[in-house]
């Protein structure tokens, strides 16, 4: 894709530009799923396709743990500067950013090191295939079961409110 349509974008920095430094995490999550479930056809294809915006457009937000993620005001006022600043041709930057976006505002993060680049930070998600907590490092994307098996790939879920909250996370 070469540039998302002009007025898709521009739908999202409105929204944005409404948003202000007392907006709770969870209603950005609800800005930004909306505008994406609202366009779908254009978050199909690449990039957006292999930053998992198909997997974003079915979480229900309902069930994420928005209010235990590590955003925090000083990430509304940057996700409000970025977003007004990128153009709409800019397309690998908004994918990129909004993915990691979400993932700051629906996973939780865990005082863990990554084994393989040593940062601090990891986030908590659920094996798709087996159940298993896994962590992903923040920095590097390594990701691991919590019996420190690789994790496959494509192998993780978002784990939602309920899961953490029965094995003791939140």
């Amino acid at each position: 894709m070469r540039s998302l349509p002009m007025h898709v974008w521009r739908k999202l920095q409105l929204a944005v530009m409404l948003l202000s430094e007392e907006t709770s995490p969870r209603d950005i999550l609800v800005v930004i799923l909306s505008w994406i479930r609202d366009n779908y056809k254009y978050f199909s294809v690449e990039p957006f396709s292999s930053y998992g915006f198909d997997e974003f457009s079915h979480v229900n937000e309902n069930l994420m743990p928005v209010d235990y993620s590590s955003f925090s005001s000083s990430d509304i006022a940057h996700f409000k500067k970025v977003i007004l600043e990128y153009q709409a041709k800019d397309v690998e930057f908004i994918a990129r950013f909004l993915r990691d976006t979400m993932e700051a505002l629906i996973t939780v993060e865990v005082d863990k090191q990554c084994p393989r680049c040593e940062s601090d930070g990891m986030r908590v998600f659920i094996g798709k295939h087996n159940g298993l907590l896994a962590y992903q490092c923040n920095v590097c994307g390594h990701s691991h079961y919590i019996d420190g098996a690789k994790v496959e790939v494509g192998g993780l879920e978002f784990a939602n409110e309920v899961v953490l909250r029965n094995i003791g996370l939140i």
